[in-house]
């Protein structure tokens, strides 16, 4: 219709000859003068990454641990110990564990306290429990020499976890810092000890006061966006955090660790904030406490899995949020009159579960008779003190 009615004036302006007020050409549709104003786009604000972390504490294959373990065709699984628990970390994730001995074998021989050896099935039942993050530097970790060290990390070597450090081969393998993507931050994790059952070689493992801490805490600056450090350290069977203890934690945190988890004690110690001095924060649990163990003890049988996000821009700031606890308790059969008597080896049915849904357990302890459900819980809340959240919500199916 539009080009009809152009043609028809333009032949009655050709007739009169009229030049004047002559239509236009229309203009084209790609003139930038009649294109409409596009609204300017906002750039997105980028959201920050989380990575949420949960950490379990002394994992210990006491003869009782095993022989509960030991299936009918001589394998052993160490896994089922962590079924009624495993929903507490089934979302993390990194999922740090403690293995405190040696898992060489049985050709190497099987051992308990004082010098521990378990089954390779021990690091593989760890491995099915959840635990990504592992950590094998301890005072049992030359337990079994050199070749027990060497046996374990090959163990590891063919689940490939997320992150391993703590027990090395090599010096080489000592001066790697261990990292892992997750969400687009990059963590890295590294294990000291402060303490041996016997003397080791020098790079098995990385003691606190040793030069490498420095240079790797420099290095894990570097290439990662946070770093947990897992220190074997303090005094065990004991709640108060000694100086040693509170000092090498604040060092740690001035030399970039986000996050500081301890063990060795096999009870609960506090857990806190610590101050840089640049204003920045880090967060030490000072003891998480046991795990797997037939420790006898209330203190040894009721610990905590920590629980922390990391959160920032990958190769920006990141903080710690929300440092909380899930009360946990270590059960196994025995009555009050077999722990009298010292007839330990009734202790079968093993079984880690968060504390809250764990009250039917408890009856058929050696502690029925002084442990509840809220006396456990009141017990995590007072030992890890008013920095630490603690979850009492239940796990059960």
């Amino acid at each position: 219709m539009r080009s009809t009615v152009l043609a028809a004036a333009t032949a009655v302006l050709l007739l009169t000859g009229c030049t004047q007020g002559a239509l236009e050409p229309a203009p084209s549709a790609s003139d930038p003068a009649t294109e409409p104003t596009a609204s300017a786009t906002p750039t997105p604000t980028p959201e920050p990454s989380t990575v949420s972390v949960s950490a379990m504490g002394d994992m210990l294959p006491h003869d009782s641990v095993t022989a509960d373990a030991a299936q009918p065709d001589g394998s052993y699984d160490y896994g089922q110990f962590f079924d009624a628990a495993r929903p507490i970390w089934a979302e993390s994730d990194l999922v740090y564990c403690n293995q405190e001995a040696p898992s060489a074998g049985v050709e190497l021989g099987l051992t308990y306290f004082p010098a521990f050896n378990a089954p390779i099935e021990f690091a593989q039942g760890l491995d099915a429990a959840g635990c990504n993050t592992i950590g094998l530097g301890n005072n049992h970790t030359f337990d079994r020499g050199q070749e027990g060290v060497d046996r374990t990390r090959a163990v590891w070597d063919e689940m490939d976890p997320l992150l391993i450090s703590g027990a090395f081969r090599s010096p080489e393998e000592q001066a790697e810092v261990a990292t892992t993507e997750v969400n687009g931050l990059t963590v890295a994790f590294l294990n000291f000890v402060d303490l041996s059952n016997t003397p080791t070689n020098d790079y098995v493992v990385t003691w606190l006061d040793d030069p490498l801490v420095e240079q790797q805490l420099a290095e894990a600056e570097e290439v990662a966006d946070a770093t947990i450090v897992a220190v074997h350290w303090g005094d065990e069977y004991s709640a108060v955090v000694n100086a040693r203890q509170r000092e090498q934690s604040q060092r740690l945190a001035d030399l970039g660790a986000e996050v500081i988890i301890g063990t060795h004690p096999h009870v609960l110690q506090e857990a806190e904030w610590l101050e840089r001095a640049d204003g920045s924060r880090a967060f030490v649990y000072y003891s998480i406490g046991n795990a797997l163990t037939t420790q006898m003890a209330i203190p040894r049988v009721v610990s905590a899995v920590a629980q922390f996000d990391l959160v920032g821009m990958p190769g920006g700031e990141v903080e710690v949020v929300d440092p909380a606890a899930v009360p946990l308790y270590m059960h196994f059969d025995l009555t009050p009159q077999q722990f009298v008597s010292q007839d330990w080896s009734h202790r079968r049915n093993l079984q880690l579960h968060p504390l809250v849904d764990a009250a039917e357990p408890i009856t058929r302890s050696a502690w029925r008779n002084d442990l509840s459900v809220e006396s456990g819980v009141a017990l995590v809340t007072d030992v890890l003190g008013p920095d630490v959240r603690i979850v009492t919500d239940s796990f059960a199916p």
